[in-house]
């Protein structure tokens, strides 16, 4: 009978053990996912706000001026915003890119054309004489 209750317990804990590895690979996958999503949303976000700033710049005319703060890292991650030519904004990381369009296609930043990256931290977005700059 001792041999039997200990088959038993022995079977039912493999089981129990068994289900909870299951439930907690579920949610470390689901972490995981969720921290890619977030970053994600992140980069995105950046790179509408500067591509955003970009257009008021061209819709606003001569004499705009906007400073934004550009994140160095998001969540530990690398990342660059690229002025791909005069109408593409990319903002990419290791694992993924964000397309934005701007509206016309004068711009530049203080050392060259198109294309060319835009550094990280304090930036200010000008419209000089209907040319935009990122410095």
């Amino acid at each position: 009978m001792k041999g039997q209750v200990s088959m038993e317990f022995m079977i039912i804990s493999f089981v129990v053990l068994s289900i909870l590895l299951l439930v907690f690979a579920t949610a470390s996958r689901t972490q995981f996912f969720s921290q890619e999503t977030q970053l994600q949303r992140k980069v995105k976000d950046i790179c509408e706000n500067v591509a955003d700033k970009i257009n008021k710049a061209i819709y606003y005319g001569g004499g705009f001026s906007q400073g934004i703060f550009i994140p160095d890292k998001v969540y530990g991650n690398n990342y660059t915003i690229k002025v791909e030519n005069n109408r593409t904004l990319v903002c990419s990381t290791e694992k993924f890119s964000i397309v934005k369009i701007f509206v016309e296609n004068k711009i530049e930043n203080e050392t060259s054309i198109p294309p060319f990256f835009i550094e990280k931290g304090s930036v200010v977005i000008t419209n000089k004489e209907g040319m935009v700059k990122i410095q």
